[in-house]
């Protein structure tokens, strides 16, 4: 976990005590514009951005309180340009710290409304956040900028416009103005890249030169003598990359096929008609959420782990991003999710997975009293309290994802075989396309039962089985069956879990998941200008939203919202790896 900031405040006006220093003075929006918008020529670059339908994208070591990106996001939008804004921060204000300043803020700077509900967990790593109505991406790096920066450096593809420095003064904290930090920065510049820093320290000046920059010093008189500017002149140190490619704006496709029109497919195409590329859906079926979508009740929910393993991190990052971004739409409540005992499940594992996320804000541990009061359901042991999980109509929210002025929907038609760019997100249909015959993947069927019952639960309860209580009724399951079951077998093994309780049988539904032989979604590019988002299984209302982001990063040329190696554990590529050692499985073919 990451440890936050020792905030105080002084005179009104957050202070850090790990550094002795202030976030920013009392005029702090003022000095944002004077210190880098204006001598980093950030409106001007913005207007070009809109101009071209361009992505801005800004750079900064130190985000502190989001100040510098909240003055950012308002040229933004102003201009009608879309932004991505990339920061590192090793001490990140606690959550509810930061929630007391954005509340300070939101009338003045009104990004700081949305962003109080989406500052990121205290979680280590990349956290990606979407905010107006995507025009906003923000990617934040809890940990040592050093290690964010190698991480990005041979993944993002297109240049930085911007760079921010504004770490506390370099007397104070020496490492932020490391020179391979700042070397590492100007390997994501390109032609035009500006950088601007509060401090006018003379190393700091020689060693940004050093790097390639034309620096100038800024008048900041009367608030102190001067800061900080300069051009990236291509004159430092040649990309630190391992691929050795120049960073050049690159054009974004203007159209993209989605085969589809599930909860995968929707939230790719969501994700890229949100970056101004047009999108065409097809599914050969009748409808939208024809297939495992069409269930009418599922969770956001994260089966967490206990441990330091990359698929921890996977569950634990795709969970976070996916509860911030789908709350916005319709079909998804936010109600919370209590996981109780089960075969998988015992209390010392409670334990260990609530001591791995310790100050994450992702899950509590509730005894039995507590977890009874607030759910209105009785519990005999302690429980799993996720407060930001939820029940999601999937069907609602993924026609809600598909309702957008640059989606297309084309149902009862199969996908165009030479469509390029072109993403498969149709569960098990996926291997049918020849260049991803070799997934391994298999189908399992389950079954969820609608009833309607006395002393239903307030929120949903999961344990070998969920109940998520609706507006419609109480749906409670999923079996899980590698051989299909009669269907009255699968009614009576969802309802034992209600069989003390008074109630009436409604309705069923039953649907396939597609799973992955390791159980991992599969996300990624299985060849130029070919995608996969697949294998979802029982979580893919919280990978499936994750998925969107990673494959709508890789196409307009931004790195993915998480590190290189947790990344890995999702591509396709790891099947070739393992079937070079052990072969073919599930029926997957070379």
């Amino acid at each position: 976990m990451i440890k936050p900031a020792d905030l105080a405040w002084r005179e009104g006006q957050p202070f850090a005590r790990d550094f002795g220093d202030i976030y920013h003075s009392a005029d702090a929006a003022r000095e944002a514009e004077r210190v880098f918008v204006e001598p980093g020529q950030l409106r001007e670059k913005a207007a070009r951005a809109a101009a071209a339908g361009a992505m801005l994208r800004i750079g900064e070591l130190g985000f502190g309180t989001g100040l510098n990106f909240a003055v950012a996001a308002a040229v933004a939008l102003q201009a009608g340009c879309r932004l991505h804004y990339i920061s590192f921060d090793a001490r990140p204000i606690e959550p509810l710290d930061f929630t007391a300043i954005a509340r300070q803020r939101k009338t003045r700077l009104p990004v700081y409304a949305s962003l109080e509900h989406l500052y990121p967990p205290l979680l280590a790593g990349w956290h990606r956040r979407v905010l107006a109505e995507g025009r906003i991406w923000l990617s934040l790096y809890w940990g040592e900028a050093g290690a964010g920066l190698g991480d990005l450096i041979d993944r993002q593809r297109q240049p930085v416009d911007a760079w921010f420095l504004d770490g506390f003064a370099p007397d104070r904290n020496p490492d932020m103005w490391r020179e391979d930090l700042l070397q590492m920065a100007s390997g994501l510049a390109g032609q035009s890249t500006t950088v601007t820093t509060f401090t006018a320290a003379g190393r700091v000046r020689r060693s940004l030169a050093a790097c390639g920059f034309d620096m100038r010093r800024v008048d900041q008189r009367p608030h102190k003598r001067e800061s900080l500017a300069g051009v990236f002149a291509g004159r430092g140190l040649p990309r630190q990359s391992s691929t050795g490619y120049p960073l050049t704006r690159r054009p974004m496709p203007e159209r993209i096929a989605v085969a589809g029109a599930g909860i995968a497919g929707a939230s790719v195409a969501r994700h890229l008609a949100e970056q101004g590329i047009a999108v065409n859906v097809y599914d050969p079926a009748a409808s939208v959420a024809a297939g495992a979508t069409g269930i009418p009740a599922m969770l956001l929910h994260p089966r967490l782990l206990g441990d330091a393993s990359r698929q921890a991190a996977w569950r634990a990052h795709a969970y976070a991003y996916g509860q911030a971004w789908a709350r916005r739409f319709p079909g998804v409540v936010e109600s919370g999710v209590l996981q109780t005992c089960g075969p998988n499940l015992d209390v010392e594992k409670m334990q260990r997975i609530v001591s791995a996320h310790a100050g994450s804000s992702l899950v509590e541990l509730l005894d039995a009293a507590q977890a009874t009061e607030i759910s209105g359901w009785t519990f005999d042991n302690q429980a799993l309290y996720f407060r930001g999980g939820g029940i999601v109509e999937p069907a609602r929210l993924t026609r809600a994802l598909l309702d957008h002025p640059r989606i297309t929907v084309r149902l009862q038609q199969r996908a165009p075989a030479d469509s390029r760019p072109l993403v498969l997100a149709c569960a098990g249909a996926t291997r049918g396309w020849a260049p991803a015959a070799f997934l391994e993947t298999a189908e399992v069927q389950g079954q969820v039962d609608m009833v309607s019952m006395d002393g239903r639960p307030r929120m949903a309860v999961v344990g070998d089985r969920y109940i998520a209580p609706t507006a419609s009724g109480v749906v409670i399951g999923a079996t899980f069956e590698h051989r299909p079951w009669p269907e009255s077998e699968a009614t009576a093994h969802n309802l034992g879990l209600i069989s003390s309780y008074r109630h009436r049988w409604i309705a069923r539904a039953r649907a396939t998941r597609t799973m992955a032989s390791d159980r991992t979604p599969i996300i990624g590019e299985l060849e130029p200008e070919l995608y996969v988002s697949a294998a979802h299984g029982a979580m893919g209302m919280v990978s499936a939203p994750f998925a969107g982001a990673i494959i709508a990063s890789r196409i307009t040329g931004d790195f993915a919202p998480l590190e290189r190696s947790i990344e890995a554990i999702v591509a396709p590529a790891r099947f070739r790896e393992r079937q070079a050692r052990r072969g073919y499985r599930l029926g997957a073919e070379a």
